[in-house]
């Protein structure tokens, strides 16, 4: 183990140092395999990123572009957490 007083914060960072390599990449293989799955999911992702656009650039309302955004990464994303949480056994 090198010495952790000459350690920057990215090497502090770096998750290869605390996870072998074997868990990590399964870990996002898991995750990745479980974000954006299902129709409704994906519908309603595009749908915002779509509504995000519009607002943003044709009716120049980058607040409201904003919060559709938002609401797409939570979309996006949170499906994929709960599945994993709900695996894991949180």
């Amino acid at each position: 183990m090198p010495d952790k007083s000459n350690m920057l914060a990215i090497d502090w960072l770096n998750p290869l140092r605390h996870v072998d390599v074997e868990t990590y990449t399964a870990f996002w293989r898991h995750l990745y395999n479980t974000v954006l799955h299902g129709f409704w999911a994906r519908f309603f992702f595009f749908s915002l990123m779509f509504l995000a656009f519009w607002t943003g650039v044709r009716s120049r309302n980058p607040t409201l572009a904003v919060v559709c955004l938002l609401m797409a990464a939570v979309i996006a994303y949170c499906g994929g957490l709960v599945d994993w949480v709900r695996t894991v056994g949180i």
